[in-house]
């Protein structure tokens, strides 16, 4: 969420983590950030700590003017600048962009498109405890 909060964040944009959330045209551009889905891999014989997979839904919403092509410029920073750290600053071993799915916020009249992109974020922590690696 920082990499999407800091220095260089366009100007208007507004982040957040909220995964449902009523939302008006003042608010817009926006990002939410939330997680999807956690699977545990258990590790080998050989090491004790398993391996803990994420998968981190970015979503880029827009008010546009048009077709979806208005959002490709948020959505092209929003992933440059998850990919920019590809550790967040060494808590975690891998970050891969999976996929963006594009959709409207039919249920309102926001006319805005929505472009949601996944990544699966991978870190290591202690079977016994996840906030620690060893």
């Amino acid at each position: 969420m920082a990499a999407l909060n800091g220095a260089g964040k366009p100007a208007g944009v507004t982040v957040n983590r909220s995964r449902r959330q009523s939302i008006e045209k003042s608010q817009l551009p926006m990002i939410s950030v939330y997680a999807i889905r956690e699977e545990v891999t258990r590790a080998t014989d050989t090491r004790r700590s398993p391996l803990v997979e994420r998968r981190l839904r970015v979503q880029v919403k827009c008010r546009i003017v048009g077709d979806d092509q208005a959002n490709d410029p948020l959505r092209k920073w929003a992933v440059q600048a998850v990919m920019a750290d590809q550790s967040l600053g060494g808590l975690c071993t891998e970050i891969t962009e999976e996929s963006t799915d594009w959709d409207a916020d039919d249920g309102t009249d926001a006319d805005y498109s929505v472009a949601a992109v996944d990544f699966l974020v991978r870190y290591v922590t202690s079977r016994f405890n996840l906030e620690n690696k060893t």
